[in-house]
């Protein structure tokens, strides 16, 4: 019996042990049933359509620093170094500072503080807030948009703003010269934001100022009359937003910072590696979120940043050449402001102010000399200051400039009796008093001039300045 019993359990085992390797070929064999399915129906992306992008547009390779031999002599790039640490030693200049001819730079200088509590100094790469110059970088936008044909600048704001409720005949290129009879949005917000009337750490959106620019409305008709307006420009991103399919911040980020190595640039002011004063008694005061500056003024840059961007700007890089020449001068209206510059027969320029930080960039017609000057001061001599440097440089370092190109055809037989009725064509050495300045964008700081140090305490060129005294040596 027992004998039986054995065999029987063997036997099980065997049956159970067959099915068990039958099931497994049969399961084995069969086709999956996903293959079956995804070669029926197109595999789908779980991703969001409206998720960004991550794919970045070619980016060129960066062009190789050789150095090279200077274009002027030992003796004249003393004297630039010199006169530029007079003139900004004279204004207690704390910030970063540079000078440069074509892609040569004379002089790159990093002065005082960017945290005067924990004595944390400046350097080549300190990241400022750069204020009203993003209107170089969204104006460029608009313009690069237009060489596509993807927009006009004749066509009418509202075309591309839903909601906005102003006159058809606003176009774009009045929002370009400042020239829309809108009033300025960000004097009122600023105010409203010092006077604890909205939360410091409020932002302020695309429709909120959509709905403000409807109350208000316009005060002069279209092309009637110039007033630097903040609105214009904070428009013209949400134009750019609309007819690229990209936020402002991507599109600049992708078709203007990447492609120039701007690596340190971006445009949230939260990414500023300093601190902001009021004024050079390093008065703190408030941080104010990026929305509300936009594209009128959010982005952050270096100097270093900032000299590739002039340098690709004023080469036809970044702009063709009619749209280079219609950008940089007077506008179609006869206002002197271009394509987010201030604009001279001699220079173009513009100015920033977040009022914790100021910044001035300028460009010369002729030599193409570049002036860049940040600082974590809400300091407005800076502007003065620049554009008196660049009258003075330009006769140390091209005295040729003002020698009169063609001799007298003949000699006077006698001493004149008279003083000549000419005035000699020479460079004046002070900035004449019809250069446009930007109107403040907000309200005046009555500041006490601190007393000048002498240049001891200074950095030399491309160190930082560590023994500065409590009240600030810059």
């Amino acid at each position: 019996m027992k004998s039986n019993r054995k065999v029987m359990l063997l036997l099980s085992f065997f049956v159970v042990l067959i099915v068990m390797i039958a099931v497994s070929n049969v399961k084995t064999s069969a086709p999956d049933i996903g293959e079956t399915l995804s070669s029926r129906f197109p595999k789908i992306d779980l991703k969001s359509e409206n998720e960004p992008s991550t794919t970045k547009p070619t980016r060129p390779p960066e062009p190789e620093t050789k150095k090279t031999t200077s274009s002027f002599d030992k003796n004249t790039l003393k004297k630039t170094k010199e006169l530029i640490e007079k003139r900004l030693g004279q204004m207690n200049f704390n910030g970063t500072f540079l000078v440069a001819v074509g892609d040569e730079i004379l002089y790159h200088k990093a002065w005082g503080y960017s945290d005067i509590d924990k004595k944390i100094p400046n350097t080549l790469d300190t990241k400022y807030e750069i204020g009203s110059c993003t209107k170089q970088f969204t104006a460029a936008a608009i313009a690069k948009l237009s060489q596509q044909k993807k927009l006009s600048l004749e066509d009418s704001v509202t075309k591309y703003i839903k909601g906005l409720k102003i006159s058809k005949d606003i176009k774009i290129r009045h929002l370009l010269n400042m020239c829309s009879g809108l009033y300025d949005y960000l004097n009122d917000y600023i105010n409203l934001l010092e006077a604890d009337e909205l939360d410091a750490d409020s932002k302020l959106s695309q429709k909120e100022l959509i709905e403000w620019v409807n109350n208000l409305g316009t005060y002069a008709k279209p092309g009637e009359t110039f007033s630097y307006c903040n609105t214009n420009y904070y428009l013209m991103g949400m134009i750019i937003e609309k007819v690229s399919g990209k936020s402002y911040e991507q599109y600049i980020q992708d078709e203007i910072f990447y492609p120039l190595y701007m690596d340190n640039s971006s445009l949230r002011m939260s990414d500023t590696d300093s601190e902001g004063y009021l004024d050079n008694d390093w008065t703190k005061g408030l941080k104010i979120d990026s929305s509300y500056f936009y594209s009128a003024g959010e982005i952050v840059s270096t100097t270093t940043d900032m000299l590739k961007w002039l340098n690709a700007y004023s080469s036809g890089k970044v702009l063709d050449k009619d749209t280079l020449q219609k950008a940089t001068h007077v506008g179609k209206d006869g206002f002197n402001y271009g394509y987010g510059w201030f604009v001279t027969d001699d220079y173009y320029y513009h100015t920033g102010n977040t009022e914790l930080y100021y910044a001035v960039d300028i460009v010369t017609r002729k030599r193409d000399i570049k002036i860049i000057g940040l600082t974590n001061i809400n300091e407005r001599e800076l502007q003065q200051t620049a554009l008196t440097l660049m009258t003075e440089l330009r006769k140390i370092l091209f005295p040729q400039d003002n020698v009169p190109t063609e001799p007298p055809t003949e000699k006077p037989t006698e001493a004149p009796t008279e003083p000549p009725t000419e005035i000699p064509t020479e460079i004046p050495t002070e900035i004449p008093t019809e250069i446009p300045t930007e109107p403040p964008t907000e309200p005046e700081i009555i500041e006490e001039q601190v007393s000048n140090t002498s240049d001891e305490n200074t950095a030399t060129d491309g160190e930082e300045n560590n023994d500065n005294d409590e009240e600030g040596e810059y």
